[in-house]
């Protein structure tokens, strides 16, 4: 049970630094920013960097940087799954 919130910790603290990537690039473009948006984005990374870095809890390097990739992962995902055609009997 440890491993898990330390693996979701660490995404946490990748996907943290995500949206700070992501907030210093748009100030850098001198894009205005919406900051509920911003807000809202930062809420998505750090829910979906706190599961990558549990579904990749391997160790602590490798969490974090689930967690700051989490929304490619995410995108991954779907693209793939996207692509199989499921049936249900």
């Amino acid at each position: 049970m440890n491993e898990i919130w330390i693996g979701a910790g660490f995404g946490i603290m990748g996907a943290l630094v995500r949206v700070l990537v992501v907030a210093l690039k748009t100030t850098q473009l001198k894009q205005k920013v919406s900051y509920p948006g911003l807000s809202v984005y930062a809420a998505v990374v750090l829910s979906v960097g706190a599961f990558s870095g549990i579904l990749l809890s391997y160790g602590k390097v490798l969490s974090f940087l689930g967690g700051y990739a989490g929304l490619d992962l995410i995108d991954g995902y779907y693209k793939i799954f996207r692509k199989k055609k499921i049936k249900f009997k």
